[in-house]
């Protein structure tokens, strides 16, 4: 006999009866019997089934709240905690059992805001089980004595026919040390940018700007102003002074094309060796001209000895500087092979001067 089983009106399956001895004409009363047993065999099954069903959710639940990277505690409607996670007896060192029963061991006497623990925790407590949502900061101590600030949320949760309270502890500590990592790392970040003698920008960053300065240039239309600086007569520096005053002499020069450069867009970086490069955009050639004859002045007026030159008995240096408008098809490596070919004229005139012109784009 087989017989069909509805659960809700809806199709289960069927439960199959075999009488394996005897041929057996089944009765309605058999019929009916065997009907009630299937029905038993069903309920069996989806009881064990609801159970199963029940355990993996409550272990479910149990995992998420044992991983859980913030502190949780659980308290009920007397104030007594009754359950935490493991980040909370990580984050003191002790055992499940220790910290439930002497959890106020893990504060200090008195709160930052002056109010007694015992006084504030019982406070909190009671309003997040009367449905506050609260979050304040908290002061707690590990068993050796060291302070623990803590953030703490403390809400309610309706558990079957009663309230449970949950109190959520995150370690500032932890906050604390992810943003001096953080300052840790955009202070490496600006390193890769700077030159580390002179404290200026470096290639790495005239190339990325430049970059990026073009492709703007480009589509509004400005102007990209640069200049490329060389120290006259660097070699014989260093052959008559030696390596540790050249490197002093580096870092005034780089003070000076700093000094002059206001504009929050305008920057100076050293380019390799004694040379330096100065971007300035948006600059006219008037503006140009005047930077230049500053920056000249600027450092004749550091007056730095430099008895193997044949041009001063000073540090100078020679610039080659150009301005002309942006077009998309322009590259850094136009702008530098300019500036480059100014600067060379300039040495070429005596040095200790600039030479300008508009940049030239005729082969593109």
């Amino acid at each position: 006999m087989i017989v069909p089983v509805f659960i809700e009106s809806e199709f289960w399956g069927v439960i199959t009866f075999h009488d394996n001895t005897n041929e057996r004409d089944f009765n309605e009363a058999c019929i009916g019997l065997l009907r009630s047993a299937a029905r038993l065999c069903v309920s069996a099954i989806l009881q064990d089934q609801m159970k199963h069903k029940v355990i993996d959710e409550i272990e479910f639940n149990r995992v998420m709240f044992e991983a859980a990277p913030v502190g949780l505690t659980v308290f009920n409607e007397y104030l007594k905690l009754v359950d935490c996670n493991d980040a909370v007896l990580e984050m003191f060192g002790v055992t499940k059992d220790y910290y439930l029963e002497h959890f106020l061991e893990f504060s200090p006497e008195y709160q930052p805001d002056g109010r007694k623990t015992i006084d504030k925790i019982s406070d909190i407590m009671g309003r997040a089980l009367n449905g506050d949502k609260l979050v304040t900061e908290w002061m707690h101590q590990s068993l050796n004595g060291q302070f623990i600030p803590c953030e703490l949320v403390l809400m309610r949760v309706r558990y079957k026919d009663k309230f449970l309270g949950l109190g959520y502890i995150y370690d500032l500590r932890n906050i604390k040390n992810m943003e001096n990592s953080i300052r840790y790392l955009e202070t490496e970040v600006e390193k890769i940018n700077y030159d580390p003698l002179t404290g200026i920008y470096n290639r790495r960053y005239f190339d990325e700007t430049m970059k990026r300065l073009l492709k703007s240039l480009s589509r509004s239309g400005g102007v990209l102003s640069m200049m490329m600086i060389d120290i006259d007569f660097f070699k014989n520096y260093n052959d008559t002074y030696g390596h540790n005053e050249g490197d002093k002499c580096l870092k005034a020069v780089a003070e000076v094309l700093s000094k002059c450069i206001t504009r929050a867009d305008d920057f100076v970086a050293r380019y390799g060796g004694e040379e330096f490069i100065i971007v300035l955009p948006n600059t006219s050639e008037k503006g140009v001209r005047m930077i230049a004859e500053k920056l000249l002045e600027n450092m004749r007026n550091q007056n730095i000895k430099h008895e193997s030159s044949s041009v001063a008995d000073c540090v100078t240096f020679s610039i080659g500087a150009t301005t002309g408008k942006v077009k998309h098809t322009h590259t850094e490596e136009d702008y530098i092979q300019g500036a480059d070919e100014l600067l060379y004229k300039s040495k070429q005139s005596g040095r200790n001067k600039y030479t300008f012109e508009i940049f030239s784009d005729s082969d593109k």
